[in-house]
Parts: structure tokens; C-alpha cells; sequence
């Protein structure tokens, strides 16, 4: 699978997102056009009312009118999978119940624009925001019977995944989920999860599960969790490997560029730690990420491109076998 949340990836009436500044339909075209028919899904991560920056001061109607806009070009457009999340309230969270009706409003919308386009597509959902801690296994249960019985109730089909929290965190370039200090009061709860998931037909997902040691993944596989996000550490992975491009090959003013504009964009500071010890170097590597798809960056990467073809080094080869290494590391420990 391959995901996009809605800041990283949507439709052109809201902008695109910061991924090259893709529209929907630019995104869905690249990789269809790249990757071999059946081998790669395509995603929506965190749809739902206010998961885009546009939609930050917008009332609890235009949020949802914006979102399901965006689900509708995702349709459209050939998605597979999407993640209803409706965790979010303005620029805060929403209450339990709120977001449990709002999720199913949206659920039962995108079904109809689906079968209004002969197409059957699959669901993600989640309605609360990652925590460090998991889920109790019998409120869980108790919330996800709640919502398939509204699910079934207008004759809608079940999930394919349901979000929990699993132990699983992400700050800064750490993952800070209990997993990390309390892997079997973890686990316990994940099998207990996964047992009540089974039963209902559906799968449990993980997010979060970035910078997870081998070991830790296997914890996660063997407890019954049916599938992994990972994203952040591999926006991370290519910023450290340009950031040694540029320092090798002697370009440090265009490093301190790079750092400048991946530190003034402030997009690092959703993912500090409360009691940060980071550096504007750490900050640099967080958030470098989003800034890709600048024209600043552009001309920074431009250069050193240029200087590694003359000596022979493919410098997009060596970020994709960096990324690649890490993406194996989850295929290895996963299966």
C-alpha cells in the first residue's frame, strides 16, 4: 500500500499538498503509470474534516463538505483504500460520539459516490488521535461493535481496517510508544485487540511504526496486527542522506540553505517531545521533508546532482537503495 495524507497529497481545489505540490489526480497518474498492475494499492490516509491546512478555520459543515470533496476526487481517481479519520475538531480533537457520527456519514456518502462510479473500494477507519499508551481491549471492543452495527444498519460493507492505539508513537525521530518500555503489557493487549478484531472480520492496523526495531515489528506481527504505517522515517532517511551529499561535496552554504528553510517552515514542531533536547540540526532532519517540493530545494538538489554525475555517483540511486534498506526492514520482520 501505498498512503497519502491529505496534507502531503489532495485535490487541486485545495492546492495539492506539499509532495511536489501533486494534485490527487497528478499523484494517481505517476504511480500508475510506474508501478505493475495489482502490486501496489493506493491509500488515502487520514481523510476526515480538518486533516487539511485549508480547512483550519472552517465550521463543523464546511469541513465535512471539504473532506468528502476530497474523498470524491480520490474515487475518482482510482483510490483503493480510505482511511476515514475523524479524530479532528477544528484545531482540536473531536468528542467520542461526534466523531463516531461523523465517520459514519462519510463512510455511508463515499460508498454511494463509489457505486455510483461501478467501483468497489475499500475502508480504513479511526475516530481518536495516536496516543503512547494501547487501547483496552474491552473498550475497544465495545466502540468498534458500536460502529459496526451503524455500519451494518445501512446495509454498508465492514472495514477493512480499524485504527487502535497499539503502543506505537512517533516524536521526533523516535518511536515513544509503550511498546519501547512495556512490550508485554503491549502485546497482551494487541493479541486481546486482534482476537476481538478477527471476529468482527476485520484487521487491525497499526500507525505509527516508524523507527521500530526488527524484534519490535516481530512483536507486532506475532500479537496479530494486520498491517503497519510508516512514513516519517523515511522522509527522514532521504533528508540525512542530502544533507551528506551537500557536506561531502564541500556545499555547505547551500547546506545551511537546505536547513534554513526546512527549520523556517516550523512543520518539525508537531513532532517534538514535550521536554525537547533537539537541536536546529535535529529540527533540520524532522522537517526536511516537507520542503522538497520547493523550488529552493530544487536548486540546492539541482546543484548537487550536478556535481555528483561528475564523478560518476547516481545521488537519486543511492537515496532510493537508503530508503529501500529501510522499507526491507519492515518486509523482513513483517510477514
Amino acid at each position: 500500500m501505498i498512503i497519502a495524507s491529505r496534507r502531503q497529497i489532495d485535490s487541486k481545489e485545495l492546492g495539492g499538498g506539499y509532495v511536489e505540490s501533486w494534485t490527487t489526480q497528478e499523484f494517481a497518474r505517476y504511480v500508475r503509470g510506474r508501478a505493475p498492475a495489482g502490486r501496489l494499492a493506493l491509500c488515502r490516509d487520514h481523510g476526515g474534516p480538518w486533516q487539511h491546512p485549508a480547512e483550519r478555520d472552517f465550521s463543523p459543515d464546511e469541513a465535512m463538505a471539504s473532506c468528502l470533496s476530497s474523498f470524491q476526487e480520490d474515487i475518482l481517481c482510482g483510490f483503493d483504500l480510505l482511511h476515514i479519520d475523524t479524530s479532528a475538531e477544528g484545531k482540536g480533537l473531536a468528542e467520542e460520539a461526534v466523531a463516531i457520527d461523523r465517520l459514519v456519514e462519510l463512510y455511508r456518502q463515499c460508498h454511494a459516490i463509489a457505486q455510483s462510479q461501478g467501483r468497489t473500494i475499500e475502508f480504513e477507519i479511526g475516530f481518536e488521535a495516536q496516543g503512547i499508551d494501547t487501547d483496552h481491549p474491552r473498550k475497544f471492543a465495545e466502540k468498534l461493535d458500536a460502529v459496526l452495527e451503524r455500519l451494518a444498519r445501512l446495509d454498508l460493507p465492514r472495514p477493512l481496517f480499524v485504527v487502535a492505539q497499539t503502543g506505537t508513537k512517533v516524536e521526533e525521530t523516535q518511536n515513544v510508544g509503550a511498546i519501547m518500555f512495556a512490550s508485554v503489557a503491549v502485546q497482551c493487549a494487541n493479541e486481546g485487540m486482534s482476537a476481538v478484531c478477527r471476529d468482527k472480520g476485520v484487521g487491525l492496523k497499526a500507525h505509527n511504526a516508524d523507527y521500530l526495531p526488527a524484534d519490535t515489528i516481530r512483536r507486532l506481527q506475532h500479537s496479530g496486527i494486520a498491517a503497519l504505517n510508516v512514513a516519517p522515517e523515511f522522509g527522514v532517511v532521504e533528508t540525512r542522506a542530502i544533507c551528506d551529499g551537500l557536506r561531502d561535496f564541500g556545499l555547505h552554504r547551500e547546506l545551511i540553505e537546505f536547513k534554513n528553510l526546512s527549520i523556517g517552515s516550523r512543520l518539525w514542531v508537531k513532532w517534538m517531545k514535550e521536554d525537547t533536547k533537539a537541536t536546529d540540526d535535529d529540527r533540520a532532519e524532522i522537517a526536511g521533508h516537507y520542503i522538497f517540493g520547493t523550488e529552493h530545494f530544487r536548486r540546492i538538489k539541482d546543484k548537487l546532482k550536478a556535481l555528483c554525475a561528475a564523478k560518476s555517483f547516481d545521488l537519486d540511486a543511492h537515496i532510493q537503495a537508503m530508503i529501500s534498506r529501510h522499507i526491507t526492514r519492515y518486509f523482513d520482520n513483517f510477514a
